[in-house]
């Protein structure tokens, strides 16, 4: 069944979240199809529940603008993130148990993210917010089949997309512009899914630009596994891949390649803080430019970023192993940085035709590393040099290049400690 909401009056958000949700519920009880958010206008809304073998398709200039009335949005119980935080939390669009679901065409989505943060911030770099959590934009919990293809999400609040326990995404040619200036921001949130697939998407954002998590809480459904990135443009305050730092869940048989990453505070990263590992991991064919964001932001300006340390006592920070850096062309204001939190815990990286280009692009102190959030010194100070690798083993460079035409590298060599088969073929 196919349903046009049509009508170009302008309505109070009360009015267009009844309109849309009573024409979601339809088509979902006529046995599914889609329906047709016409272009044109806004529609504010409060929360709206997505059902299972329904197509939401936006057309172009159609713009769903949330309310920024929380209360009205789509609740989940607590805890987020950790078992000992009872913080419920809520989405824009939601949906739980469902399947065949999809959000399609040309039109956006606006977060409204400006509802939460106090008036009279100009020209900051870090915009403050009234509380965390703060609504995610889109919301999918347990659902198989999920398809999301070429519609704009702007202006998040919070996590943009985060996806739980999902079994079968496809995510294409997804535009996400969000307030770089904004914290949480996160792109998509790839939370103990499998068999994600996304293609073609565009993120700028505040935090991290994809980011697979296993948070404590959702435990119930598993590791994080088979993820599939290719062809992807990445713009991010924070990293523009990590896996964590919420990392109670396993990391395993994934693959990111030909990716454009740009002016990203981070570029590829691991920051694993609690008892997950990953492994099978390979980035391929990616081009990687850093330059610090703020010496408040975690991150340092690292292309590279592969860490696996315990942010508290009682956890173990994971282990991390079988990862591939396959044709990495990086031009950085910092090197790559690999630590264990106990010797051994990275075994097994290999870069093949990685590159360094250091050149000088912000004025913030150099020769640092950042290792939060963790239960250590936050910092590590050493002097700057390509590579600076803390207890790991079997690591591999072949045709691994540097050039500094800035002068920024304080040694030439790469700085290992408690390190074993570090080899350059």
């Amino acid at each position: 069944m196919d349903i046009d909401l049509n009508g170009s009056a302008q309505y109070a958000s009360g009015e267009d979240t009844a309109r849309l949700q009573a024409a979601i519920d339809r088509c979902a009880e006529s046995g599914g199809g889609r329906v047709t958010v016409p272009g044109g206008r806004t529609y504010v809304i409060d929360g709206i529940i997505l059902r299972s073998n329904v197509e939401l398709h936006l057309e172009k200039n159609a713009r769903l603008l949330g309310s920024g009335r929380e209360e009205k949005y789509i609740k989940r119980p607590g805890p987020f993130e950790r078992l000992r935080n009872d913080t419920p939390i809520c989405g824009l669009v939601f949906a739980s148990g469902a399947e065949n679901i999809s959000i399609t065409g040309e039109g956006t989505i606006d977060g409204n993210y400006r509802e939460f943060i106090p008036a009279g911030q100009e020209g900051v770099k870090h915009l403050r917010f009234y509380k965390y959590p703060r609504p995610m934009t889109v919301y999918f919990e347990d659902c198989r089949n999920v398809n999301l293809k070429d519609i704009t999400i702007k202006d998040a609040p919070f996590w943009t997309v985060h996806l739980v326990g999902c079994v079968g995404s496809n995510i294409t040619g997804v535009k996400i512009f969000n307030d770089r200036c904004m914290p949480n921001t996160d792109g998509f949130d790839i939370d103990r899914c499998k068999n994600t697939y996304l293609s073609g998407c565009v993120v700028v954002t505040g935090d991290d630009a994809v980011c697979p998590k296993c948070t404590e809480e959702t435990a119930r459904y598993g590791d994080c596994e088979n993820i599939y990135v290719e062809n992807c443009r990445l713009t991010s305050a924070s990293s523009a891949v990590k896996f964590g730092s919420s990392s109670f869940g396993n990391f395993r048989n994934c693959v990111f390649e030909n990716l454009e990453i740009s002016e990203s505070n981070r570029g590829l990263a691991f920051q694993l803080r609690d008892t997950g590992d990953a492994e099978n991991i390979v980035f391929r064919n990616i081009s990687v430019g850093t330059e610090r964001y703020s010496e408040d932001w975690w991150g340092c300006g690292e292309p590279i970023y592969v860490t696996c340390c315990p942010r508290e006592d009682g956890l173990t920070g994971g282990n991390i192993r079988n990862i591939v850096f396959d044709n990495i062309k990086c031009a950085c204001e910092n090197g790559i940085f690999i630590c264990g939190g106990a010797p051994g815990a990275v075994d097994g990286v290999r870069f093949s035709d990685v590159s360094l280009d250091f050149r000088r692009v912000t004025q913030y102190p150099l020769s640092r590393y950042d290792l939060r959030p963790w239960k250590g010194e936050p910092l590590v100070f050493e002097e700057l040099s390509p590579v600076f690798a803390v207890n790991a083993r079997n690591v591999e460079f072949d045709d691994f290049k540097v050039t500094d035409p800035d002068g920024i590298l304080v040694k030439r060599e790469n700085t290992l400690r408690n390190c074993e088969n570090i080899t350059e073929i």
